[in-house]
């Protein structure tokens, strides 16, 4: 299975990205790092895309182990450093807070987000 996104930059930002899904958005590097406020940039998107990711699985997971999901919110707060010269995301903390349906089997809660974090 092929994901596609095409990006389309002129001489300033925001610039553009179309997204196989319908999605089109505009990004920009961080202000921080030259970029403009407002529009998406990358790091907003990694974080994003892993905070996204643990929600679609945990929801898949939890329902195969009797749990229903009917809230969810969670923070992600994602630590940028400076590595070797280089910056990366040395780690992602995810603060979920959520609300199971009444008669979810909450015994299998630990065991649900341990397979997801995998």
């Amino acid at each position: 299975m092929d994901f596609v996104s095409t990006v389309s930059y002129g001489d300033a930002y925001p610039a553009r990205m179309e997204c196989q899904n319908g999605m089109s958005l505009d990004y920009s590097p961080p202000v921080e790092f030259g970029g403009v406020k407002g529009p998406m940039t990358p790091e907003d998107a990694f974080v994003g895309s892993a905070n996204m990711c643990f929600q679609i699985v945990f929801r898949s997971v939890a329902q195969g182990l009797g749990m229903s999901l009917l809230d969810y919110r969670c923070k992600a707060v994602a630590d940028l450093q400076t590595v070797d010269g280089f910056r990366k995301f040395v780690r992602i903390n995810l603060y979920p807070e959520m609300r199971l349906s009444e008669g979810a089997r909450t015994e299998n809660l630990q065991k649900a987000i341990d397979a997801t974090k995998k």
